[in-house]
């Protein structure tokens, strides 16, 4: 009896420690649309820059408001290692629909895979999750529609940046089948991320916005390097917004940090400023 109350206890104050790691909760969406940060002059100065050659496509969501925005919408591309945010929310998902939390081992890969982008670690967990196919389950389960996992590497599933950035609101703010101390501790693992890879949709980000995100990027023969970054940006007076950078066909990871950091302050820039009025 004792060891049931001390448990029930301990369960309590994770709950009240983990809640207070979400990011502070959108109000209702005002509809109240900022304007489209994508204008025909931005695009322009974006391809200037090697965005069309380079297939950049961007999505972000706006919860404070219920808006999107796009670039190049329904861009299908490869995800790289972004899909591990999806490998970590199956793992967390498979615990809690266990009773339990995630377990030595699986919290021994899901900080490495996600915080320097340990690959062995999202190998160990996606084999564990049952693989390509199970993984079309895990991921339909988690609202990720349009993305699938079209080979037995996880890093060539294909994806929108709609569909990540709609994963990534839904991740931080719900709905969501994970309840809130599974999506505290996904919370608390995007943020978590190794300095040498804090770029991508963290850049142009005000101080006081928190940030999670997760970034990709992998070299190939058929497509160059694949360099992609997703995440949410939470305003700290409440809700915030999604967002998703892909792209391919570099020459290096180095090359196309560049282009990714400038979309991405495209819309940090839209979506942070103070509202007139």
């Amino acid at each position: 009896m004792a060891h049931r109350v001390l448990r029930a206890r301990i369960v309590l104050l994770s709950t009240v420690l983990l809640g207070a790691c979400l990011p502070p909760p959108a109000g209702s969406p005002t509809g109240a649309c900022r304007p489209d940060p994508f204008t025909p002059e931005v695009v322009a100065v974006l391809d200037s820059f090697g965005a069309e050659r380079h297939h950049l496509t961007i999505a972000a969501y706006d919860d404070r408001t219920g808006c999107w925005y796009h670039l190049r919408p329904g861009q299908r591309m490869t995800t790289a290692s972004v899909v591990k945010v999806e490998i970590m929310a199956a793992t967390l998902l498979r615990a809690q629909r266990a009773g339990r939390r995630p377990n030595a081992t699986e919290s021994a890969r899901l900080g490495p895979m996600i915080s320097r982008s340990d690959d062995a670690s999202a190998s160990a967990l996606w084999v564990s999750l049952g693989g390509e196919r199970a993984m079309e389950r895990w991921g339909a389960e988690l609202g990720l529609h349009s993305t699938d996992e079209v080979a037995q590497t996880w890093g060539l599933t294909t994806t929108t940046a709609e569909d990540q950035a709609r994963f990534m609101a839904a991740l931080a703010q719900g709905p969501s089948p994970l309840d809130g101390i599974s999506r505290a501790l996904a919370w608390a693992h995007l943020q978590d991320i190794t300095p040498a890879q804090r770029w991508g949709v963290r850049a142009g980000v005000p101080t006081g916005w928190v940030v999670g995100h997760k970034n990709g990027f992998a070299g190939s023969k058929c497509c160059g390097w694949r360099v992609n970054s997703v995440g949410y940006v939470s305003d700290p007076t409440g809700g915030g917004y999604s967002i998703a950078v892909l792209s391919d066909r570099w020459g290096s990871l180095a090359e196309g940090v560049p282009l990714v950091e400038a979309g991405a302050r495209v819309v940090a820039t839209a979506l942070t400023a103070p509202v007139a009025g």
